[in-house]
């Protein structure tokens, strides 16, 4: 980390920002369930493959910063098993009450919500080994991305999932969003150092990162 400026965030809101709502503010709760853990979306973004191209193994600990719903923190915890740990995090209350919900449904103890606040995560440092931004670091502040490069071991990786920068039949308008290399540019300015693409198809683009 430098004294340097960081770069600009191309659009992406700097206050009043909710990481990891995905759209979900005004919708209630069932509306919210429909919308996000659609088959549909699995169709074009599935959390499973996402997590065997990371290569996330067994015993992993994931922190997953904007976690909505649940959708990539509760196919994480099946893969992680009882001995790793998914930490959800999310600043919305009722989100944050459903994963925890959906995790006990499922007797997923090793999975954990996380209430947050921007700019702040309230976990120790460096216990991930992955870190997850997935759709929201267009929408975060340079704080969040810090306390998520915090939250890394040494050898930890970050993975960055996000909306191309083109029209898509749905999706945050894409004038707010980040090409691959403004996002590696945003993430570059806090020590990381991109490792490789990752395959997501057909609307979003990934990559994951690790510290400089």
């Amino acid at each position: 980390m430098t004294d340097a400026v960081p770069p600009p965030s191309r659009g992406a809101r700097t206050t009043g920002h909710r990481h990891g709502s995905h759209g979900w503010e005004g919708l209630g709760r069932e509306e919210a369930l429909a919308r996000l853990e659609s088959p549909d979306r699995r169709r074009w973004q599935d959390p499973e493959r996402l997590w065997k191209e990371v290569g996330l193994l067994p015993g992993e600990t994931v922190v997953d910063v904007g976690a909505g719903t649940g959708y990539f923190a509760l196919p994480a915890a099946r893969l992680v098993g009882p001995k790793g740990r998914v930490y959800a995090v999310d600043v919305a209350r009722d989100l944050h009450a459903l994963v925890g919900e959906r995790g006990a449904s499922e007797k997923l103890e090793w999975l954990v919500p996380v209430l947050s606040e921007s700019g702040r995560i309230p976990l120790e440092s460096s216990i991930a080994d992955v870190v997850l931004f997935a759709n929201v670091l267009h929408d975060v502040p340079e704080e969040t991305i810090a306390e998520a490069v915090r939250l890394l071991r040494p050898k930890g990786r970050l993975v960055n999932l996000d909306w191309r920068k083109t029209e898509t039949p749905f999706g945050p308008p894409s004038e707010i969003r980040l090409s691959p290399e403004e996002a590696r540019e945003r993430l570059s300015f806090h020590g990381l150092r991109p490792l490789r693409p990752i395959e997501a198809e057909p609307y979003h683009y990934a990559e994951l990162f690790a510290r400089a």
